[in-house]
């Protein structure tokens, strides 16, 4: 039985009767699909035409965009505006305004895609109180305030300072065009100064969380500081030092960075002293020993044995150990050898004569305190001294190679007459110039070591003996021919034949064959002024080096002095030239 609710396959449905096969709901939905199709093209054809369209886009956005002088937005703007001429304006508070004139066309696109350029402002700058420095962004302004400055707009940070003042900042947003004022108080910041007495005192010293480098009298805000001190040779210290108001003056010491030394001798028994500068600038010598610490820096090491030559070494001693191997040898002369050095500029250099090693006593317990406690030198190498004093001659070659003058005292004098008018430099500066033009060591002698020759081995006053009446025969000094000029003084009562200053070599040698060993003119020796013989050296060397004192030593006695100022034993100092000191020189072998 058929469903009557159901349509026959062959029937069709109303609908279908009505619109030729298509239902009346389908036949509305393409109806309306065709009505949207025709009215949107005319919705945008009449949108197009109806005005002109403009798009304005900044680098950076947010400006505000004027027509006409009306605000019609901010960047990025898209808007229809009616057709006409307008004069576009871009604004923006820290940018140059741009400004043009456009003319809007029905449909036309009006594209604009602007970078705003940065604009510029003024500031007037001032503090309290005047004359501070300005930094704009960390740029230092070369005026003082009151002061102005024109400057990019947007956000600036101003800070200004003064000696002894806070320094203040302050940051502000000064807009393109605008002129600002910038006024600020600075307070008093407690200072005080920084004086280190520093040792050595050529000591480096900085700042560096400051990043500053120290000089004396530096003005710091009270607080505290690293302060870095340094020098080469020495163990750097980091310190922090509190600074109050008022002056400051610590005391810094730097410690000698040290070095130990490992010596080997050949021979194995040579003994060996280390010398080295110590920290105030003196000569210091120590017995070498294998556990010996010295401070680094030059170092001067020597093996000597008697009857051989002596070997040194100079070095310049670093941290850690330090390997040095000597090997003694013949001295290569026999005592009484003369030796001439052939000169450089030619000519030879004055007559050396050569000493033997030996052994002899020092000073004297029964003279005044300058002459004691008398000591046992022994001088284990022989040496060469020079036969006479140096004549005038000899030196006057020294002053026309180097351009160094001479006292005009000396002109017209005889040239075999000793040198004088001469201060212990320029003796050292002869004995330089000599080592130079021969390429032997040249040098003052030690107080041993001038000692030791004008005792030639006699234990007495003289190098003759004990007998002053002799010393006529030996020495030109104060006796009755030098009377006859100057008759208030006192004089020995023998007579040598000179009333002044003799040439050299017209007296009897001593026995080791030199000449005026005691008078004519005293000889400068390598020695600072008469130190103590206590804690001097007992192999000849000198106490010291002779730099950087204020008189030095003398030996012999001179013309005008009386018996007892000419003995072996006798000393004294000076501090400038005289017409009674001479200069004698030593060679090493």
């Amino acid at each position: 039985m058929r469903d009557s609710t159901k349509p026959n396959p062959g029937e069709r449905s109303p609908d279908q009767s009505a619109a030729g096969g298509r239902s009346p709901g389908s036949r509305r939905r393409t109806l309306t699909w065709i009505l949207f199709g025709a009215v949107l093209p005319l919705t945008w054809l009449a949108y197009r035409y109806s005005g002109a369209h403009l798009v304005v886009e900044t680098r950076p956005p947010e400006a505000v965009v004027r027509l006409n002088g009306t605000a019609v937005g901010k960047t990025p703007l898209r808007m229809l505006i009616e057709p006409d001429r307008y004069l576009l304006e871009v604004e923006h508070p820290e940018f140059e305004v741009i400004s043009e004139t456009v003319d809007a066309i029905r449909g036309a696109d009006i594209v604009r895609q602007l970078q705003l350029q940065v604009g510029r402002g003024k500031l007037r700058l001032l503090s309290n109180p005047r004359g501070a420095w300005v930094e704009v962004d960390g740029q230092r302004l070369p005026e003082v305030t009151p002061t102005e400055a024109t400057v990019d707009s947007g956000e600036r940070r101003i800070s200004m300072g003064l000696p002894e003042r806070r320094t203040v900042e302050q940051l502000l947003r000064l807009e393109s065009g605008a002129e600002r004022e910038v006024n600020l108080d600075l307070e008093v910041e407690p200072h005080g100064s920084l004086t280190l007495r520093l040792s050595p005192g050529d000591a480096r010293v900085i700042l560096p969380e400051l990043d500053l480098n120290y000089v004396a009298g530096i003005r710091l805000p009270v607080g505290e500081y690293l302060l870095r001190i340094s020098r080469v040779g020495y163990v750097s210290r980091d310190i922090r030092y509190t600074i109050r108001s008022g002056d400051n003056q610590p005391r810094v010491d730097l410690q000698r960075a040290r070095g130990g030394l490992q010596v080997d001798t050949t021979p194995g028994d040579a003994q060996v002293t280390v010398s080295y500068h110590d920290e105030s600038g003196r000569q210091r010598t120590l017995d070498y020993r294998p556990d010996l610490q010295l401070p680094v820096g030059p170092v001067e090491v020597r093996a000597s044995r008697m009857g051989l030559r002596s070997a040194y070494r100079r070095l310049n001693l670093t941290e850690g150990t330090r390997r040095v191997s000597l090997t003694l040898s013949g001295a290569g002369f026999k005592p009484g050898e003369r030796i001439e050095d052939p000169l450089q500029i030619g000519g030879h250099g004055p007559v050396m004569l050569v000493l033997p090693p030996g052994e002899f006593t020092m000073g004297s317990d029964a003279g005044p305190p300058s002459l004691q406690p008398a000591r046992h030198i022994r001088l284990t190498q022989p040496v060469a001294m020079s036969m006479t004093e140096i004549r005038i001659g000899d030196y006057r070659l020294f002053e026309t190679t180097t351009g160094r003058g001479s006292d005009r005292r000396l002109n017209g004098v005889r040239e075999d007459e000793p040198v004088r008018y001469v201060d212990w430099n320029d003796a050292v500066a002869y004995a330089d110039w000599l080592s130079t033009q021969t390429g032997a060591r040249y040098r003052l002698p030690s107080e041993a070591e001038w000692e030791y020759a004008a005792r030639a081995g006699s234990p007495g006053d003289y190098g003759f003996g004990d007998d002053s009446a002799q010393l006529c025969r030996f020495a030109n000094l104060a006796d009755q021919s030098t009377h006859k000029v100057f008759r208030d003084w006192e004089v020995a009562e023998c007579d040598d034949g000179f009333p002044k200053l003799a040439p050299v070599g017209q007296f009897q040698p001593n026995a080791f064959g030199l000449y005026d060993m005691h008078g004519n003119v005293a000889e400068w020796v390598l020695e600072c002024g008469m130190p103590g013989y206590a804690g001097a050296p007992l192999d000849g060397r000198p106490a010291d080096d002779g730099r950087g004192c204020q008189s030095h030593g003398f030996r012999g006695g001179s013309w005008d002095g009386q018996p007892h100022a000419l003995r072996s034993a006798q000393r004294g100092a000076n501090s400038g030239p005289g017409d009674d000191r001479g200069i004698r020189l030593l060679r090493e072998l």
